[in-house]
């Protein structure tokens, strides 16, 4: 199998151009389907011919192109086409991996950094997504071969993440779930809540981590981003529960600690100059003992 063809399996294919032909490529194609950060562009000759350049620090290397060609433009890479006839057609592809694919083709938020670089961690297995939202985490997670159960007290957030799910044939089941009341009722490999346990009421905090820990099977892993309130920067936002320090890692005392981080962050939020309302937040990817 070619490094092109091995690339191309890493990555999602999320949209297509229309093809070009003759006189519709434009001038300067790159100006019209200009080349995006995280993104690569599969350009595929349907017919005719072009000459494909690219730039190393010394010279620009010419490639020819047939009918029938595939060519993969890196992020940032210095290239460009030139058609060597008129009746040349071209079809541009634009792909991304996985953690970027339904925020590049659906305009969802990107999968969570901390979920994004648990991938290479946590092995596939059976995943709970609590307070799913949109469900760019379970999606994710569906996507890397999790059998994937989505949980959300926003019932047209479950919807849609069903909805998605189905779409994208992906093994997603989702339904609507009150963390401040309710209790799980299986067991998973992995459990993730990102992002929700600061909206759920103070007093709920203890059942709900004892909960995640009693259904995560032996050697499974439960991973948590949350805010805090230091004394060194106290939380502004008006969150129901903030974590303190170390508070998180102490519920985890008896687990492997994989990953444990207390950082500044910054949500959405801005401040009245306008700039991102900073505080920390608790990162923490914990393993239980087999």
């Amino acid at each position: 199998m070619s490094e092109q063809q091995n690339l191309q399996q890493a990555l999602l294919c999320y949209g297509e151009s229309p093809v070009f032909s003759g006189a519709e490529i434009p001038e300067n194609i790159w100006a019209a389907y200009p080349p995006e950060e995280h993104v690569w562009v599969g350009v595929s000759v349907e017919q005719g011919a072009l000459d494909w350049m690219e730039s190393d620090s010394d010279a620009e290397i010419r490639t020819a192109l047939s009918a029938g060609s595939e060519r993969m433009v890196a992020p940032n890479q210095p290239h460009r086409l030139a058609p060597q006839s008129s009746d040349t057609a071209i079809k541009l592809a634009f792909y991304c991996d996985a953690a970027d694919y339904f925020h590049k083709k659906y305009g969802m938020s990107a999968t969570h950094s901390a979920v994004r670089a648990a991938q290479h961690i946590v092995p596939a297995g059976k995943a709970l997504d609590m307070g799913c939202g949109q469900g760019r985490n379970a999606l994710f997670l569906g996507l890397k071969g999790f059998n994937v159960t989505a949980v959300d007290a926003n019932p047209q957030a479950v919807r849609n993440v069903a909805a998605l799910a189905q779409q994208e044939g992906l093994p997603v089941r989702a339904f609507e779930y009150d963390l401040n009341t309710a209790a799980l009722q299986e067991d998973f490999d992995y459990i993730v809540a990102t992002v929700v346990l600061m909206f759920l009421q103070p007093q709920r905090i203890p059942a709900v981590i004892a909960d995640m820990q009693a259904h995560t099977r032996a050697g499974g892993y439960n991973l948590i981003v949350s805010a805090m309130d230091t004394a060194d920067y106290p939380c502004p936002m008006p969150f129901p529960f903030k974590f303190q320090a170390g508070e998180l890692r102490h519920y985890y005392q008896d687990w492997e600690i994989v990953e444990y981080r207390e950082e500044l962050g910054a949500m959405h939020a801005r401040d009245e100059a306008g700039n991102p309302i900073r505080f920390k937040f608790v990162t923490m990817l914990a393993k239980k003992p087999e």
